[in-house]
């Protein structure tokens, strides 16, 4: 026989019930604030402090008080957005840091005041092209203050302001530890490399570059001579100084010049040169560098092995890696356009292809567009030959397009 049992009690009366406790206000502001914290890092930091108050207050209340999920989540996220706030803030100091560096790399080219720069020279008309041709010399101190300037103008009549591209270009073969002059204007003076550029339409500004040695001291190996050169070289941040003067001057002489298309060009050290200029100098429209050297400290890697080299040479190891296109590859955010022959045996194309890599490989980390980034190859022609009969009108019509 099933038992029987008597039936359960009624419930109290309403005004006899316990009322049934509150959450804690700090669990409900702890889990707030830990949603909110992910978006202001402060108001993790505030998740973190409620929660901890929120769980003493739901511990120590006699029997208990709701909230303690609550608590416990909005702890967890305020701790999880003070980490992300943290991995953040890291990111970016260090990419800032890595910014500085960079900056720190270039040279302080705007440290170097600007010459007062002569009236334009007179000009002789070369034949049969017509291009028109004059020369002047600084007279200033300091680095770049006594370079020579030569100025190419296309034939035909004056023309209008602003409208013709402007080439700026340096002479070739320095050893990369000094400068190299400009030639007097004569008869015998040499133009291949200048010419194409004033043929084609262009105003080209030559200049010289500090440090440069003379014939018999080259001949000799004078160290005093070569050191000499070195501390004007390196005075005028090889190179980088005398570049921008001669920007500086085809702005404030030459009123034919567009402002928005002045190119950097150069062949073998002058085309290192010209990528230095290009890094430093953003009023340029683009770079032109033929068989180049990227990596000034490897080319001279030999003679950095020597003892007793800083003798001679101040602080060549920096002087070197500062003065590598490599190093401010970071910096040319505008067009180039490399050149190079395979069968070079001065600027070797297997150096010259690992800089075009390297350089594509910055571009695209900075996502610059591809057509930014230009290497021209040929199969022959050597150092010089493949320059003149491929290279210069390849650039020419590069810079037509741009």
């Amino acid at each position: 026989m099933a038992k029987l049992y008597p039936p359960p009690p009624p419930p109290p009366p309403r005004h006899l019930r316990t009322p049934a406790k509150p959450s804690s206000t700090a669990a409900v502001i702890t889990l707030v604030f830990g949603i909110l914290g992910f978006c202001v890092p402060i108001l993790a930091i505030a998740a973190i402090i409620c929660g901890h108050i929120s769980l003493s207050d739901t511990t120590k209340t006699p029997g208990g008080r709701p909230g303690r999920g609550m608590a416990l989540g909005g702890l967890t996220l305020g701790y999880l957005g003070l980490i992300v706030w943290g991995i953040c803030i890291m990111v970016m100091v260090v990419s800032s840091k890595k910014s500085a560096a960079e900056s720190a790399s270039l040279f302080p080219v705007r440290q170097e005041p600007i010459p007062a720069f002569p009236a334009l020279p007179e000009f002789t008309t070369l034949e049969p092209s017509g291009v028109r041709v004059g020369q002047v010399r600084l007279q200033g101190s300091g680095p770049g203050g006594g370079m020579t300037l030569r100025v190419y103008l296309p034939a035909g009549e004056s023309p209008a302001k602003g409208s013709l591209p402007c080439v700026l270009t340096a002479p070739a073969g320095s050893n990369l530890l000094q400068g190299n002059g400009v030639e007097p204007l004569d008869e015998d003076a040499y133009h291949d490399e200048s010419l194409p550029y004033a043929e084609a339409g262009m105003v080209v500004v030559l200049y010289s570059i500090d440090g440069e040695t003379g014939e018999e001291e080259e001949e000799t190996e004078n160290v005093e001579a070569m050191s000499r050169a070195y501390e004007e070289f390196r005075a005028a941040q090889a190179g980088v100084v005398n570049g921008r003067n001669a920007l500086e001057f085809a702005l404030a002489r030459l009123p034919m010049v567009d402002r928005g298309r002045i190119y950097s060009a150069g062949h073998s050290s002058a085309g290192t040169l010209s990528l230095l200029l290009a890094a430093h100098e953003n009023r340029l429209k683009g770079c032109i560098a033929y068989a180049p050297c990227g990596d000034v400290s490897h080319f001279h890697e030999r003679l950095l092995s020597e003892s007793g080299l800083s003798l001679y040479f101040k602080d060549i190891r920096s002087f070197l890696k500062r003065s590598s296109p490599v190093t401010h590859l970071a910096s040319l955010d505008l067009p180039v356009f490399l050149f190079q022959s395979k069968d070079d045996t001065v600027a070797r194309y297997a150096e010259a292809q690992a800089f075009y890599q390297k350089a594509k490989q910055v571009a695209s980390e900075r996502a610059l567009p591809k057509s930014d980034l230009t290497f021209k190859v040929v199969p022959e022609g050597g150092h010089y030959d493949s320059m003149i009969e491929a290279g210069i009108p390849a650039a020419i019509d590069w810079i037509k397009e741009h």
